[in-house]
């Protein structure tokens, strides 16, 4: 079968490895899933919070806490919808909230993905320009830039995880289960061509967010690396 036939073809829908099939009764994984999300929860929102009450409204505005403000309202975002998917798992992975919902829950999980993955990166990039060009981070390490930076940073998020408010979509199967799943056939007018660059581009955001986390991860082995160095000299 070609390609060009997809846009025609008409399926069954079958479960992919990548989505969960329902169950009448819970294995011993998904209940320790569950009471990690739960504590997630549990602890996430309030703590969460916390740190945005004071970061936004009683400290100071500096560089620093603009960062990790930004990154605590991406959690707090993330885990305001976890009852959603704690509720998925514990009803036997059946949906009972409705397509939009299903789509919402998505795009905000990779929103908090995404924007975390990039704060946790340009956090670790901040602290490595402090140190190694003091200079560089005087004339531009301010919190206008950074504010600039950070709507650059939840909008990128914002577009790298958009696809899920297009591709979620639910059906419901046998016994009235009802799954939330990635639906690539949910419009038959795209274009092959089409469909082949909304995946290109997929694919390529994936790839960069997995060398921003590298990145992340060099920078915070350089900015321990130089500290030490400091201490030792000093």
């Amino acid at each position: 079968m070609e390609f060009e036939d997809f846009e025609n073809y008409s399926y069954i829908y079958d479960l992919s490895e990548e989505d969960e099939s329902p169950q009448s009764s819970l294995s011993i994984a998904h209940m320790i899933s569950l009471s990690f999300y739960s504590v997630a929860f549990l602890l996430g929102v309030p703590g969460n919070a916390i740190v945005i009450w004071f970061m936004g409204f009683k400290w100071d505005k500096s560089v620093s806490t603009l960062w990790f403000l930004n990154l605590a309202i991406a959690d707090f975002i993330f885990v305001l919808f976890l009852p959603l998917y704690i509720t998925y798992v514990a009803m036997g992975f059946h949906w009972p909230f409705g397509k939009w919902l299903c789509k919402m829950n998505s795009f905000i999980a990779l929103l908090n993905m995404f924007a975390s993955v990039f704060f946790l990166t340009f956090i670790s990039l901040d602290r490595y320009i402090r140190l190694v060009h003091p200079v560089f981070s005087y004339k531009y390490r301010t919190v206008r830039n950074t504010l600039i930076l950070s709507g650059i940073i939840w909008i990128s998020a914002a577009i790298i995880g958009g696809p899920a408010l297009y591709f979620r979509d639910t059906t419901t199967i046998l016994n009235n289960i009802t799954l939330c799943y990635n639906n690539f056939h949910v419009c038959s007018c795209l274009r092959s061509r089409h469909q082949m660059c909304i995946f290109a581009c997929m694919a390529l955001c994936k790839q960069l967010a997995e060398l921003r986390v590298l990145l992340s991860l060099e920078g915070f082995y350089r900015t321990h690396h130089l500290g030490v160095v400091w201490l030792q000299r000093a």
